[in-house]
C-alpha cells in the first residue's frame, strides 16, 4: 500500500480509533522505508563522486555504511545535512515528523515503536546522526533571528530544543550560524554553543563549507569564537571548501575588530601534520593572505617559525610572500610620497617597535605572548637592532598615545608603524632566506624569480636594494633575467638606486668593472639609458619638451659614468647608443616640436598684443597734454608730476620693452631646427625667457592700467579703487597658478639637475698625474 492510499483511506469518518492507529503506524513505515532508500541512493551518489575526486580538502566526510537512524555505534567525523523536501508534503501536520518534535511524548513512543527501539534511546541522537532541513519547520526561528526578536527565538528553542541542532536554511546553516552572521547579542550566542555538542559545531554550510567558527573569523565577532574554539578545539582546524581554515578566512575580511580575531586565531591554530596550516603551499599562502591583508607583524611572526615558507609559492598568488611584499610599494617610505607638511610630521613622529608585537598571542595557546616585550639586552634579536631608536620613555608613550588620536596624525603615525613593520619584515625574510640556503641556492632562487628583484627596483624600493646589497653582495655581479642589477635600475630611470649601485663599487673598487657589463645582446648601460623610458616615468614630467630634456640628461649623466672606451660600444645589432636613441626617441621628438610651436605660437600672439597695447598708450596718456602755444609746457601731459603718472610711465615702458623680448624669444622657439641636444639646454632656456618676460609684460600692463585709472577717477572715486586694483590683480595671480609649477619645473630640470655628477669617470690617467701634482705642491710647502 502507498503512502497515497493511505492518506486518501484516512479520509473516512466511520473508522475506530484502533483502526486509525494502525494505519498511522502503517504509513510511518512506509514513510520510514523511503526516507532509508533515499538516503541510501543519496549516500551512493556522495560515494562515487568522492572516489572520483582527487583530494577530499574541504569537503564534507561522509560514512560508507550508514547505519539505521536509531544506530548509535558509528561515528561520523564531520556532520553532514540533507535536505528532505518530501516530509511535509505527506505527512499531516499533527503527525511529528521524526525526531524533531519535542511537543507530543506520546508520539514519540509511537515512533520509537515503529523503529524497532525504545523512546530512551531514540531521544538520546547519536552524534552519526545527518541533521535534516525540512523547509517550514524552523521559519518561526529564522524569522526571529533575522529580525533580532531573541526573545522569539529564545521562546522557540525551548519548545523545540531538538532544532538547535538542525538546519534552518536551504545552504544548511544552523542556528548558530546565522547567530553569528547577524551579529546578535553575546550571551544569546553564549547560549546556543553551550546548548550544541561539539560535533554539532563542526556542521558546515554547503554552498562554501563555513563552519560557524569561519563565520565568526569573517565577522570579527572574537567573543564567539573564543566560546566556540573551548567548546571544541578541533574547528580552528577545518577548512572550507576552498581549503581556508578559520585564521586564513578571516584574513580577508578586514574589519574594526579584524585584527583582534586574526592575533587569536593565530594563537590558537596548531601545527599538526598531515595538512598543518602552516606548511608547504597552505603556509605559504597564509602568509602571502597576510601580508596582502597589511599584517605585516603576523608575517613576521610565521616568517620567524617557518623559515622555509619565504622560499615557497602560494598557487592562489602564484608567487612567494617576498614577491607579494615587494609589489606593495607603499608599504615602505621609498614608495610613499608625503606633502612638505606631511614630511615635516612624519620626522617627528616615534614609534615603540617594542610594542608592537607585544599583542601576537603565542602559537597554540590562548595567552597574549611576551616574546617580543621581553627582550635580551645583552644578546638582543636580529630584528630589532634596526629599531632601537624607536624606544622611548613612558612619558614620551603617553604623549604619542595623546597626539596620535588627532585624525592626521593619525593616520601619520599608522603610515609610519605600517613602513617599519614593513621592513622588518623584509629584513627578516632576506636574513632567512640567507640562513637556509648557500650562495648557490639564493642566486638560483632570484634567478628563477626574477620579478622579486625587478619590480622593486621599477617601484624604486630603496630599502629591499639597500638589504640585498647588505646580505647578499654578490647578487649585483649576477644577470637577472638577463640584466644586472644596475642595467634595471637605469632602465626603469631611479637615480637614488643607481647612485647606491656605484657607491657599493667604489667601496669594493670595482665601480667600473660594474658599469662596463653587457647583457646578452652586448647592450651596454649607455644602451639601457638610450631606450625610451617607461610611460610612468615620463609622466612624472609636465611637457613633451621637458621629457625629451629628461631623457637627454639621463643619457649624457650616464655617459658621464661609464668608461671612455665603452661609449661607441655596439649591440649584437651593429647599432651604437648614440643610433637607439635616435631610433627610440622619434615619435617623441615630433611630438616635442609641434608642442614647443604651439606653445611659442600662442605665448607669442599674447605677448603682440600687450606691445601693441604698451605702445599706444605711450602716446595717448591719461589727462591728455597741455594744449597752451604760449605755454613752456604746451605737449606735456596734464599730469606729468604726479607719482601716479610716473608710475603709469614706468609700468608702460617695462611692459613694452619685456612684451618684445618675449615676442623675440619664443619667435626664435618658432624657427629653430629641434634637433636632440636643442631640447637640452637652448630650447628650455629660451622657453625660460620667454615666459618670464611674458609674465613681466603682464603684470606692468596690469599695472598701467592701474595708474591710469587712478589718475583720471582716483580723487573723485577713493574707496571703488580698492576692489579695481583686487580685480587687476586677479589675472596675474591666476596666471602665475596655471604656468608656475611648469616654470619651477623647467628651471629646476634646467639648472639644477646634474645626474651622477659625484659618480663621473675620470680616466685615470689623468687622476694619477693629478696626484703627482698634488704631491709635489705638498712636498714644497713643506720644505719652505
Amino acid at each position: 500500500m502507498s503512502a497515497r492510499e493511505l492518506s486518501i483511506g484516512g479520509g473516512h469518518d466511520n473508522r475506530s480509533p484502533d483502526e486509525e492507529i494502525i494505519d498511522i503506524k502503517m504509513l510511518l513505515k512506509v514513510l520510514i522505508e523511503s526516507h532509508t532508500n533515499t538516503r541510501n541512493e543519496m549516500m551512493e551518489i556522495l560515494r562515487s563522486s568522492t572516489s572520483h575526486s582527487k583530494t577530499d580538502k574541504g569537503k564534507d566526510k561522509v560514512v560508507e555504511n550508514p547505519p539505521p537512524p536509531a544506530s548509535n555505534h558509528q561515528k561520523q567525523k564531520v556532520g553532514t545535512f540533507f535536505y528532505c523536501p518530501f516530509l511535509p508534503t505527506i505527512l499531516p501536520p499533527s503527525l511529528p515528523i521524526g525526531k524533531n518534535n519535542a511537543n507530543s511524548s506520546s508520539g514519540k513512543q509511537e515512533i520509537a515503536q515503529v523503529l524497532g527501539g525504545d523512546d530512551e534511546e531514540y531521544r538520546q541522537p547519536s552524534e552519526v546522526d545527518e541533521a535534516i532541513y525540512v523547509p517550514g519547520r524552523n521559519d518561526q526561528l529564522y524569522e526571529a533571528l533575522r529580525v533580532d526578536d531573541l526573545d522569539q527565538a529564545t521562546e522557540f528553542l525551548k519548545n523545540n530544543p531538538d532544532a538547535i541542532n538542525q538546519a534552518i536554511t536551504h545552504d544548511l546553516g544552523t542556528t548558530l550560524h546565522l547567530a553569528v552572521y547577524w551579529n546578535r547579542k553575546t550571551i544569546f550566542v553564549e547560549e546556543i554553543v553551550k546548548l550544541m555538542t561539539p560535533k554539532v559545531l563542526e556542521y558546515k554550510i554547503c554552498t562554501n563549507g563555513n563552519t560557524a567558527l569561519h563565520t565568526a573569523a569573517s565577522r570579527g565577532i572574537i567573543k564567539a569564537a573564543v566560546m566556540m574554539v573551548h567548546k571544541n578545539s578541533k574547528l580552528t582546524q577545518i577548512r572550507n571548501h576552498d581549503g581556508r581554515t578559520p585564521l586564513e578566512y578571516a584574513l580577508f575580511f578586514v574589519t574594526s575588530g579584524q585584527k583582534e580575531i586574526v592575533e587569536y586565531l593565530y594563537s590558537v591554530t596548531r601545527n599538526e601534520e598531515p595538512n598543518s596550516p602552516f606548511s608547504g603551499p597552505d603556509g605559504a599562502r597564509l602568509i602571502c593572505s597576510a601580508i596582502d591583508a597589511n599584517f605585516y607583524d603576523l608575517a613576521f611572526c610565521l616568517v620567524k617559525r617557518f623559515p622555509k615558507l619565504v622560499m615557497e609559492n602560494s598557487p592562489q598568488h602564484g608567487m612567494c610572500g617576498l614577491e607579494l611584499l615587494v609589489r606593495k610599494p607603499f608599504a615602505f617610505p621609498s614608495g610613499t610620497k608625503l606633502t612638505w607638511w606631511q614630511t615635516r610630521i612624519y620626522s617627528l613622529i616615534h614609534v615603540d617597535m617594542n610594542m608592537t608585537y607585544v599583542h601576537l598571542a603565542e602559537p597554540n595557546t590562548c595567552q597574549y605572548s611576551s616574546e617580543f616585550s621581553e627582550r635580551d639586552n645583552e644578546n638582543p634579536p636580529e630584528y630589532t637592532q634596526a629599531e632601537e631608536s624607536f624606544s622611548l620613555t613612558r612619558h614620551t608613550r603617553i604623549l604619542m598615545l595623546c597626539l596620535t588620536r588627532v585624525p592626521h596624525l593619525k593616520k601619520s603615525y599608522n603610515h609610519k608603524l605600517m613602513h617599519l613593520q614593513a621592513t622588518v619584515l623584509l629584513k627578516q625574510m632576506l636574513v632567512e632566506l640567507r640562513n637556509a640556503n648557500s650562495t648557490p641556492e639564493i642566486i638560483n632562487f632570484f634567478q628563477s624569480k626574477p620579478d622579486i628583484m625587478k619590480i622593486s627596483i621599477k617601484h624604486g624600493i630603496i630599502e629591499f636594494v639597500a638589504e640585498c646589497l647588505e646580505q647578499f653582495d654578490y647578487l649585483v655581479w649576477q644577470k637577472i633575467a638577463n640584466q644586472t642589477m644596475i642595467q634595471m635600475a637605469i632602465a626603469e630611470r631611479n637615480d637614488i638606486i643607481v647612485s647606491m649601485l656605484c657607491d657599493f663599487g667604489d667601496t669594493y673598487g670595482e665601480k667600473f668593472s660594474l658599469l662596463s657589463e653587457t647583457d646578452g645582446d652586448e647592450n651596454t648601460i649607455l644602451h639601457y639609458a638610450a631606450k625610451l623610458a617607461p610611460p610612468v616615468q615620463l609622466d612624472l614630467v609636465s611637457g613633451v619638451a621637458l621629457q625629451i630634456q629628461r631623457e637627454l640628461q639621463w643619457y649624457k649623466g650616464v655617459e658621464s659614468i661609464m668608461p671612455r672606451n665603452d661609449k661607441f660600444k655596439r649591440n649584437k645589432e651593429g647599432d651604437t647608443a648614440q643610433v637607439v636613441f635616435t631610433k627610440e626617441h622619434k615619435d617623441l621628438l615630433n611630438e616635442g616640436e609641434v608642442w614647443m610651436k604651439d606653445t611659442s605660437g600662442s605665448c607669442m600672439i599674447v605677448g603682440a598684443l600687450i606691445a601693441t597695447v604698451a605702445f599706444a598708450a605711450a602716446f595717448t596718456v591719461p589727462g591728455g597734454l597741455i594744449s597752451d602755444l604760449d605755454s613752456t609746457k604746451n605737449g606735456a601731459p596734464v599730469f606729468l608730476g604726479r607719482v601716479s603718472f610716473l608710475v603709469f610711465v614706468v609700468a608702460d615702458a617695462l611692459a613694452l620693452f619685456s612684451s618684445i623680448t618675449s615676442v623675440l624669444m619664443f619667435l626664435a622657439i618658432y624657427t629653430s631646427r629641434y634637433s636632440e641636444m636643442d631640447f637640452l639646454l637652448s630650447l628650455p632656456q629660451k622657453l625660460i625667457i620667454g615666459l618670464s618676460t611674458l609674465f613681466i609684460s603682464m603684470a606692468s600692463i596690469l599695472a598701467a592700467f592701474g595708474a591710469s585709472l587712478y589718475i583720471v577717477v582716483g580723487e573723485k572715486f577713493p574707496q571703488e579703487l580698492v576692489p579695481i586694483a583686487l580685480l587687476g590683480c586677479a589675472p596675474t595671480a591666476l596666471f602665475v597658478w596655471l604656468e608656475l609649477p611648469l616654470f619651477y619645473e623647467m628651471l629646476r630640470s634646467t639648472y639644477w639637475v646634474s645626474l651622477f655628477r659625484n659618480h663621473r669617470y675620470i680616466d685615470p690617467r689623468i687622476k694619477k698625474n693629478h696626484n703627482k701634482k698634488k704631491e709635489n705642491i705638498v712636498t714644497r710647502v713643506s720644505r719652505d
